[in-house]
């Protein structure tokens, strides 16, 4: 059932509807698994698709010159080697104060859309969550590079 990403407008990123009065310069992306129950990690191609389409998007229907997010990926490596170092370089700290969305909440729902028993095992015994969301941006220049390079989406984390 595709109807979960309806409102994904660029294959499995969704930007928000309005520049936030908060980031005028930066257009706010959202995050989900529209390959489940594979993981979009495992198209590079289709990663980079997603992106040159919200980048488009971002430049020339929003007018800004950098994108953002805030998710708990922000605290994957896997993730942070899709972003240039710019990505890294603007990564704030992470977020404790755990609120209900998928944020702070999204690791706990596996590829195939299940409950991710390895995360809930490491809160059960911790009491905290493996990752905090932590919010991140970049120019839209930089993240053209970065998603042009020929291996996007096939590096190895740091």
């Amino acid at each position: 059932d595709r109807s979960a990403f309806k409102g994904y407008q660029c294959g499995f990123l969704r930007h928000n509807l309005e520049v936030s009065k908060d980031y005028p310069n930066m257009l706010i992306f959202h995050i989900a698994n529209a390959k489940a129950p594979d993981s979009f990690f495992d198209f590079p191609d289709y990663m980079r698709d997603c992106f040159k389409q919200l980048l488009d998007i971002a430049e020339n229907e929003f007018k800004v010159s950098e994108i953002a997010t805030g998710t708990w990926l922000n605290s994957v490596p896997k993730w942070l080697a899709l972003f240039p170092e710019e990505w890294q370089a603007n990564l704030q700290p992470p977020k404790t104060d755990v609120q209900w969305h998928y944020g702070f909440w999204g690791q706990f729902i596996t590829a195939r859309g299940t409950f991710n028993y390895k995360y809930g095992s490491i809160l059960r015994k911790t009491g905290k969550l493996p990752f905090y969301p932590r919010f991140s941006h970049c120019s839209i220049q930089a993240m053209r590079m970065k998603i042009d390079e020929p291996d996007f989406g096939c590096q190895k984390a740091k």
